[in-house]
This record gives C-alpha cells, sequence and structure tokens, in this order.
C-alpha cells in the first residue's frame, strides 16, 4: 500500500478498548497493515502517548481493510524488528 501523505497520527485520550465496544476498537482506529504503523508508533512512544488514533491521517481512508486483515490476522504476521 503506497503512502501519499506524511503519516499523521494524534494522540487520543482514553485508551483503545480491545473488547467490547466496536466505536473504540483498535481496527476502528488504526491501519494496522499501513506501511507507515511502525513510524507512528514509534511516534507515540516518543511523545508518551497512551493511545493514538489514524483516522485523522490523509493515509487512513487508502485502503478498506479486508477481514483477513484484521487484528487477528496481524498478530499473526507481524514482522520482527
Amino acid at each position: 500500500m503506497p503512502l501519499l501523505a506524511k503519516p499523521f497520527p494524534t494522540e487520543m485520550t482514553t485508551p483503545i478498548n480491545l473488547e467490547g465496544n466496536k466505536k473504540m476498537s483498535v481496527e476502528a482506529h488504526r491501519n494496522l497493515f499501513c506501511t507507515a504503523y511502525d513510524e507512528c508508533l514509534n511516534e507515540a512512544v516518543k511523545r508518551g502517548w497512551n493511545s493514538f488514533t489514524c483516522v485523522r491521517c490523509p493515509n487512513y481512508t487508502l485502503t478498506h481493510v479486508s477481514p483477513e486483515n484484521s487484528i487477528e490476522a496481524f498478530a499473526t504476521q507481524r514482522k520482527s524488528a
């Protein structure tokens, strides 16, 4: 997936809920398969954020995450850094 714009993660004041509320789920706030995901994760750590969202990033809407690219698939496909 090519990037068309500089990645732009945004701090979230509430943590992402791994269970339950779909509005606050990881899949609703992050594109785990974005080529800049690691860069954004590093930025969030450097800034001391408890959580971040990708929804304001111009790259967030470039691709639709299909069911085979769900959070469960991400956990099993994650490359070692």
